[in-house]
């Protein structure tokens, strides 16, 4: 659809909008063009939390976080993503626009005075929505079916990034030895096993283990010292969307136990 081209249909309904961002595929035997919410359609700060939407069914707006009887920014878990993130940029905007009065537009004392105390609000608020970096780069998936289940781990920080492979986290960027970033090298189908900092520890166990659940696994030597300190582990096991399953120094014994929480067995 997105290439110009002209399509016949018929309109079967008009819903209120709700900020998606819709997947439309034209299914050829029904004649119909059908819309799949995707369920991470925006990123965390944008406000509508998609990440509860179950197929087609997207509620009328955002959700509070404490709709769902959880406490406060990062702690209300649907699915695998987190999305207090959303409800504290919302929050922000809303109070910067709060200051918002009928006089603003004059040119008098009180109008300036309504200008000016908008401007110190929104310069504080708004800045929950456009310096979110640590919910864009840090954000990770907790108590995942597929993800090796540690308590604990790394704060949710919204507004400060810090690099981690604790698992659930997106594989930080690390500039390579040679000038390429980390991330290019890796391949864009099946699981990836990272060997780092020169490690010879044996990883068969866990490559066969993976092998035999059917998914294509690729083993990449890294010795570059940057990336070990960095990364912090000597092993680190990555799905295809570049988020960790696991990390460690030597395999545990039951590497067949990580294949098969990774793959969803």
């Amino acid at each position: 659809l997105g290439i110009g081209g002209l399509v016949k249909g018929r309109l079967l309904a008009v819903e209120s909008y709700v900020g998606c961002s819709p997947t439309f595929t034209w299914i050829a035997d029904t004649g119909h063009l059908f819309c799949f919410v995707p369920p991470h359609a925006f990123s965390p700060e944008v406000g509508t939390p998609l990440e509860h939407c179950v197929d087609m069914d997207c509620p009328p707006g955002p959700i509070d976080v404490s709709d769902l009887g959880l406490e406060g920014p990062g702690h209300a878990k649907v699915g695998e993503r987190t999305f207090g993130a959303s409800r504290y940029a919302n929050l922000g905007r809303r109070k910067w626009r709060s200051m918002w009065r009928p006089n603003i537009r004059e040119q008098s004392p009180a109008g300036q005075q309504s200008r000016d105390i908008l401007k110190m609000v929104a310069n504080v608020e708004q800045r929950k929505t456009n310096e979110m970096v640590g919910a864009e780069l840090g954000y990770r998936y907790v108590d995942s079916p597929v993800i090796m289940d540690i308590p604990g781990g790394p704060e949710h920080l919204f507004r400060e990034y810090q690099p981690s492979t604790w698992p659930g986290a997106r594989l930080p960027h690390v500039w390579l030895d040679d000038g390429t970033a980390m991330q290019d090298r890796i391949p864009v189908e099946g699981y990836t096993l990272l060997r780092l900092g020169g490690t010879q520890t044996p990883t068969e166990p866990l490559e066969m283990a993976l092998e035999s659940h059917g998914p294509p696994v690729t083993v990449l030597d890294i010795p570059d010292r940057v990336v070990r300190e960095v990364y912090g582990h000597d092993l680190v096991l990555l799905r295809p969307d570049m988020h960790v399953v696991w990390r460690g120094n030597t395999l545990p014994e039951d590497s067949k136990g990580i294949a098969t929480t990774a793959t969803g067995h």
